[in-house]
């Protein structure tokens, strides 16, 4: 358990999923204003309800942020009942015991809610049609959080990135470091998303940047505009020439969702999410992705010595 001296004047504020790429950018950036109780799976484990009461009933907070959830689309759609353990049953929980403190909760959920039918980014109100297990128990968190207070915050974030963990950036690299050929689906689409950009837009909503009351019911978070994975990839690969980086290859080529073998689960084509409503609260415009993209590498890639 990661926690930080209080000092007066400092809100008490839990974060569930503190080893997380999302979780651990949120305990770095919130630990200078707030006094953090970080909580790993070694913590509290949202597959268990007893690991979950004892890891929260004697805590004392104001607010709670979950990004902790089971994440893997294909291990999720064979591992149906855990899922939804993780992602749905374990949130409610989570939501009860915080409802009975007062507190405020933030659910991190996901652009896999929606089918990807539409030719349109997906607006806040658009009804949910999740094609796999995964989107289906992340959805079903959604509706538990909300169900248990319509004071509590849902966003939805999509093709999430940044530093601490690897993610889809720094493995699309790798590959390009090892293998001469390179393809990725060209029809799907959807929008890149730095950590440290969302870590300031849930600041803006939680009203932790000017003491405003949280923001409730549903958001989307996104970085502006859209890609294909083919363009985010081929993006990821001039970014890494341009630092130097050694490729065996430096262009991939388009196919189909339908030619990767290896995903068990449906993955929905078009996973834009409109980005407005936030905007019209805050003021604030999320930046293009390419520009979040290209601090992201500015602070990570580095040329290898030789």
């Amino acid at each position: 358990m990661d926690t930080k001296s209080q000092s007066s004047g400092r809100s008490n504020l839990v974060i569930i999923g503190a080893a997380g790429r999302l979780g651990s950018a949120l305990r770095n950036s919130f630990s200078s204003n707030h006094h953090i109780v970080g909580l790993t799976r070694a913590d509290l484990d949202l597959a268990d309800a007893e690991s979950i009461r004892r890891g929260l009933e004697n805590l004392e907070y104001d607010r709670l942020i979950l990004p902790g959830a089971l994440t893997g689309v294909d291990y999720c759609e064979t591992h149906e009942d855990e899922a939804f353990a993780v992602n749905a049953d374990g949130p409610k929980l989570v939501a009860e015991i915080s409802a009975e403190k007062g507190a405020h909760v933030t659910y991190i959920s996901t652009d896999f809610v929606f089918g990807g039918f539409s030719s349109r980014a997906y607006t806040e109100d658009r009804i949910p049609r999740p094609l796999s297990v995964y989107g289906a128990s992340k959805l079903e968190g959604e509706e538990n959080i909300l169900g248990v207070s319509k004071d509590n915050l849902v966003a939805r974030v999509s093709w999430l990135y940044g530093s601490g963990k690897p993610a889809f950036p720094e493995w699309i690299i790798q590959q390009a470091l090892t293998k001469s050929e390179l393809a990725l689906p060209a029809e799907k689409i959807g929008c890149p998303t730095y950590t440290e950009d969302v870590v300031d837009y849930l600041r803006l909503l939680l009203g932790l940047a000017n003491g405003n009351v949280a923001a409730r019911g549903m958001f989307h978070l996104s970085n502006s505009g859209q890609c294909s994975w083919l363009e985010w990839g081929q993006f990821c690969l001039d970014q890494a020439v341009e630092a130097g980086l050694g490729l065996k290859t430096t262009k991939i080529d388009g196919n189909w969702l339908d030619d990767i073998s290896a995903f068990v689960a449906q993955r929905p084509i078009n996973s834009v999410l409109d980005i407005s409503k936030f905007t019209q609260l805050t003021g604030v415009a999320p930046r293009p992705w390419q520009d979040a993209m290209s601090e992201h590498f500015s602070r990570t890639l580095v040329v290898p010595t030789l």
